[in-house]
């Protein structure tokens, strides 16, 4: 099963893609960051990351289930951590506006 994440960080286009064979792989506007063969992932450490230079560094935290995979991204600018996408959870508007 092939499941696929597309979301905007501060103008850069992020593309989280997951395969049951080929793990999960960060492209960050095109360009292949980071990947992670992880069979289970519960949420608690972040798999994968992209130093976005002056924006911070960019983390993407999944959660696997039995069948399905969600996923959260937070960015981290000196040790400020600010959610800026969820698969699985509404973010509230001032979150949505920060990461744009």
């Amino acid at each position: 099963m092939r499941k696929e994440f597309n979301f905007k960080v501060k103008g850069h286009d992020v593309r989280v893609t997951n395969s049951w064979l080929r793990g999960a792989k960060l492209y960050v506007d095109g360009d292949l960051r980071d990947f992670d063969k992880s069979f289970i992932a519960t949420g608690k450490t972040a798999l994968m990351s992209a130093n976005l230079e002056d924006e911070g560094v960019l983390e993407i935290f999944p959660l696997s289930g039995l069948f399905s995979v969600e996923l959260d991204a937070y960015l981290t600018k000196q040790e400020v951590r600010q959610q800026v996408y969820s698969s699985h959870e509404r973010l509230s508007l001032k979150e949505k506006r920060l990461a744009q």
